[in-house]
């Protein structure tokens, strides 16, 4: 029992040591690179060059669609059905979230990964 406190003391003496020389260390660091910020130029705001001006100005027109008296009969019915199909079924919430979590796994194989790791590890000659 005798030997067990003197071990804790000699490793309470070492930690204390070690605690002093690093707040030694750390004020021989502020004296040698004191806290000065660098100052800051202003730099001028760069003009937009006169091209991407021109290019927010030219605005690109959305696709036209043609008229709907243009569309055949045919393709007016399809339009129609599908939006009633939508409206009828729409996706549920839940087939959604199991293929967010299908896309969020991973497969992993580790005599695969280990195999690989062999080949791309070896010792070159």
């Amino acid at each position: 029992m005798e030997n067990f406190i003197i071990v804790l003391i000699a490793i309470a003496g070492l930690i204390y040591n070690v605690y002093k020389n690093y707040q030694k260390e750390m004020e021989k660091s502020k004296s040698r690179r004191p806290n000065v910020r660098p100052q800051s130029t202003a730099v001028p705001p760069i003009q937009p060059t006169i091209e991407k001006v021109k290019r927010k100005e030219t605005k690109i027109k959305p696709l036209e669609r043609p008229n709907q008296e243009e569309l055949p009969a045919e393709v007016i019915a399809a339009q129609q059905r599908r939006r009633q199909s939508q409206i009828k079924n729409p996706i549920p919430a839940v087939r959604i979230q199991e293929a967010e979590i299908e896309r969020n796994t991973v497969d992993f194989d580790l005599r695969k990964a280990v195999i690989q790791a062999a080949i791309l590890e070896r010792p070159y000659k």
